[in-house]
């Protein structure tokens, strides 16, 4: 199929899902301009808001009805009124509809309202603060006193506002918001915008309102409120080239783990200025740690919010991986201040303009703010694993993926939007040269500003940069290449076929699938605009990425020449693009002797890890022989860098589990020990204190718990000691280095009994820092005991247990990778799936979180069978994660084709490669 009719077929797909889009979508014949909204919050027994919304509007095509989005709140007929601002004449109004399959409030006029003519839409409402984590809902914490404080704050994003306040629910319809919150005396309250003023509430003694100042023009996504009694600290960072006011607000208790965050926020917020060319609009910037809180961090503009683990950090007691947690979180949310904030999607197709850009962005400031961390290449990798592996499903999703009904707008909140979404603007970058990028993007968020904008107009402004630059040819566009990458689903696998005689390489491209059963015809329509760096053992030009060389869709094969016969031949220098590399056998076996070689190093990491990833994979669907796979990783015992360590270790991991349930699986663990020991023995149980490198810390507590997971004695010996000198400790004292704690819990509960768990726990419930009872948390899943196991489960869906129900899902993943508890967590969420939807308000999105782990260790046809039924049985309430369901039913049916075709064949080969250890 050519090019031509690849995307006549995407557009005319396109125009279909646009139609069946409009019957959710507001019709765009009134277009609000600016809200007056007023909010008094009432905790007490009734944990309800009242409020009142003044919407002006415009009318720019005459109708006889407006369409407002409202979910969830109480609305009398009588409490609606609309008023013509330019004749100051009251609209007298007809029937009001409720569509509640939309969310639609359709209020309809006597007379049809006139093009060109100003509206005031006046409603009074009122809602409830309820424990769903969206909307405008309630939260709680406890003082050390055992008081109970109660919270109320938003969370709008995607489709939420609608269940605070009525209102054009969309992001492409912006406005200016002046919004007053009614609050008691002893509480705090915090918007957008800074406090113009406080005055009393009429008729209620004690409570007052904060009235704050106009906001620029934003979607309501991004409209944000809380009232608290937290208290603040603010940064006493300045002369950083703005005049912004950073506060970073949290519990009392919890106001001394604010000063890294003091640090990161106003720092990355100057970068940011920097590279866009373009100042922050607002004059504040608060940051508030929220006990209870679905996602990691949401970025409204002027007052982002963040789970307590995403914006504490304790510096004796935190992880090193939750220090750069914290810094990648809050320099992720301020990237969005502009890719999202003040450019925004016109609508949801293109959410991987905000959380690709945000990713990418984050990435590269925290290298830049802290070089001494070494933490880019690692974010580069997790991210292409993550990538590589969910985009090989049939059931994956373009970048770029047309959203009809808005239900399922928060399934695309996932890998693909933000990692892939990152790693194609990585590769822009590489293709076109920093430079070009950077204009390109400053021309884009200018140009767009306070409004909305879609991917072609980012191609735009960057093939212009481009073409400006000479960093394209000038028959060529961003759009031409980039539309191939996020227009279709996955991503391209390159066979390379040398021929070893005339020194050339024939370059061939097909869509890559896990899938080892679809035909490899089926794949024939998917092309990709391949940019191709390479070097050969010759010629180590290794760190040159720019493309020698592009393979273009429609597909043709694409020559290399002048290679030499007994050197290797390398692709995708540093991992600068999103494709998988198939060599011929020659070619393998010349990068593996490489690799087993003292020259090992001549070969780059990124590619290093490139080899790992795609031997691994190729593996599995039967492209390259098991044993080849095991060669290649046979040259570990040498390599000092995490990032291939780690990508070995995830793909590892893939095989742990597909022999968990098997005979297989004692080989397959003595097969880890052999290649872990040399690396636990130098390392010790110990982690570096002398160092400031992500990488280099992650790799040693990477290693150290793997040598516990897979059974190395003095590993789970120096575990237990450390417990138990935790145990005896006096004053409260920690001696387990704050490194090592998440594998020293895990390790000792498992080992340990009763009395271990309930020590654990009692330290989990009386800990005042999220990082470390989110630790605990995950340990306390590690235990033996089955029916502490059980026990622990229900505590996620009872009230006051101790378990917030954002961890919920966590403490489930913890009990299901428990080799003891796989058979107790399927069964809890077969048989408490009711349960679980109750007590999360009837939220399906919640089990996102629990399907797609499950499916992971499903690995036997009778787990497959009940796995079907369980999702028919409960289809309706599952409805709005179809994407989940399909992707976890695919990970079941890999997992059964995969145990047809090599479980014996694994066990053949662990056998002789154990045998002598």
């Amino acid at each position: 199929m050519n090019l031509k009719i690849i995307f006549l077929h995407c557009v005319i797909w396109g125009l279909v899902k646009s139609m069946e889009n409009d019957t959710y979508r507001l019709p765009t014949d009134i277009v609000p301009e600016q809200y007056t909204l007023n909010i008094i919050t009432i905790f007490d027994d009734a944990f309800k808001f009242n409020g009142h919304v003044d919407i002006e509007t415009k009318c720019v095509a005459t109708t006889d009805r407006i369409h407002l989005h409202s979910k969830n709140l109480t609305i009398e007929e009588s409490d609606i009124l609309i008023k013509d601002l330019t004749t100051n004449k009251r609209v007298k109004l007809g029937i009001i509809e409720d569509d509640y399959d939309r969310d639609f409030m359709i209020i309809h006029t006597d007379s049809p309202l006139i093009e060109g003519h100003k509206y005031v839409i006046s409603i009074k409402f009122e809602g409830r603060l309820g424990d769903s984590l969206s909307g405008y809902y309630r939260s709680h914490y406890d003082t050390k006193n055992g008081e109970k404080k109660w919270l109320a704050v938003t969370q709008f994003e995607p489709t939420h506002a609608r269940k605070a306040f009525p209102c054009f629910d969309e992001p492409s319809m912006k406005a200016t918001f002046k919004i007053s919150l009614g609050r008691k005396d002893g509480y705090t309250s915090l918007s957008n915008m800074p406090i113009l003023e406080t005055k009393p509430i009429v008729g209620m003694p004690g409570w007052y309102w904060d009235i704050f100042e106009k906001s620029v023009p934003m979607s309501t996504y991004l409209v944000a409120f809380m009232v608290s009694d937290f208290a603040h600290a603010t940064s006493n960072l300045r002369g950083l080239g703005n005049n912004v006011t950073f506060n970073i607000w949290a519990r009392k208790e919890a106001l001394g783990q604010v000063d890294l965050a003091n640090d990161v926020g106003p720092r990355a917020l100057a970068f940011y200025e920097e590279f866009y060319d373009l100042d922050y609009p607002l004059p504040k910037q608060d940051m508030v740690a929220i006990p209870d809180f679905s996602a990691g961090a949401m970025e409204n503009w002027g007052l982002i919010t963040y789970r307590e683990t995403a914006l504490l950090y304790d510096k004796d007691s935190s992880t090193t991986q939750s220090r750069h947690r914290v810094a990648s979180v809050i320099a992720h949310e301020l990237a969005h201040q502009w890719f999202g904030n003040l450019v925004t999607m016109r609508w949801w197709t293109d959410l991987w303009l905000n959380e690709g850009f945000a990713t990418y962005m984050a990435a590269l400031a925290i290298d830049h703010l802290y070089p001494e961390w070494h933490s880019l290449e690692e974010s580069v990798v997790d991210g292409a694993i993550s990538v590589f592996y969910i985009d090989a499903l049939k059931t994956s999703h373009p970048v770029s993926v047309q959203i009809d009904n808005p239900s399922l707008i928060s399934e695309i909140f996932d890998t693909v939007s933000y990692e892939k979404g990152s790693f194609l603007i990585r590769m822009m970058s590489l293709f076109l040269g920093e430079k070009s990028l950077k204009e390109g993007i400053n021309s884009y968020l200018k140009l767009h500003k306070f409004g909305n904008a879609d991917q072609d107009d980012l191609w735009e402004s960057l093939t212009k940069a481009a073409h400006k630059n000479e960093a394209m040819a000038q028959n060529m566009t961003v759009k031409m290449v980039m539309d191939s990458w996020t227009l279709q689903t996955g991503y391209p696998v390159v066979t390379v076929e040398r021929n070893y005689e005339n020194g050339t390489a024939i370059l061939r491209q097909e869509r890559f699938f896990r899938d080892t059963i679809r035909l490899r015809n089926a794949t024939g329509e998917s092309c990709w605009w391949i940019p191709v760096s390479y070097a050969t053992e010759g010629e180590l030009d290794v760190n040159n990425t720019r493309p020698k060389t592009w393979m273009s869709c429609p597909k043709e094969e694409t020559t290399l020449s002048g290679l030499q016969s007994d050197e290797w031949l390398l692709l995708n220098l540093q991992l600068a693009s999103l494709y998988k590399i198939n060599y011929d056998e020659k070619n393998w076996q010349l990068l593996a002797e490489t690799l087993r070689s003292e020259d090992y190093k001549t070969i780059p990491i990124l590619n290093r890890v490139q080899i790992i990833d795609d031997a691994s994979e190729f593996a599995w669907v039967g492209l390259l022989k098991y044993q080849v796979l095991f060669d290649i990783l046979g040259y570990l015992k040498n390599e000092t860098e995490y990032s291939p360590w780690m990508t070995a270790i995830e793909n590892l991991n893939v095989l742990d589990i597909q022999t968990m349930q098997y005979p297989t699986h004692s080989l397959f663990k003595k097969y880890m020990r052999h290649l872990l020991r040399p690396q636990f023995d130098q390392f010790g149980m110990r982690i570096s204190m002398d160092s400031e490198r992500l990488d280099t810390i992650s790799h040693q507590e990477m290693i150290i718990r793997k040598a516990c997971t897979y059974g190395i004695p003095k590993c789970l010996r120096d575990a237990k000691a450390l417990f138990a000198q935790y145990e005896s400790s006096v004053n409260n004292e920690n001696p387990i280095p704050k490194d090592l704690r998440r594998l020293v819990y895990c390790f000792a509960i498992k080992e340990g009994s009763e009395k271990e768990w309930n020590f654990l726990w009692n330290k989990y419930k009386a800990s005042n820092l999220a990082s470390e009872k989110n630790l605990m948390i995950r340990a306390l899943g590690c235990t033996r005991n089955t029916w502490l196991l059980k026990r622990y489960l229900e505590y996620t869906i009872q009230e006051n247990s101790g378990i917030r129900r954002q961890d919920s899902s966590t403490v489930f993943v913890s009990v299901l990778t428990n080799n003891h508890g796989y058979e107790i967590a399927k069964n809890f969420l077969y048989s408490k799936f009711n349960a679980i939807y109750d007590f999360n308000e009837g939220d399906p999105k919640i089990f996102n979180r629990y399907l797609k782990p499950l499916a992971k260790y499903m690995t036997r046809i009778e787990d497959y069978k009940q796995f079907r039924n369980f999702i028919a049985r409960n289809k309706d309430k599952l409805s709005e994660v179809k994407q989940s369901i399909d992707q976890s039913v695919e990970t079941v049916e890999l997992n059964l084709q995969w145990q047809t075709k090599y479980q014996e064949e694994i066990g053949r080969i662990l056998e002789v490669l154990t045998e002598s250890n």
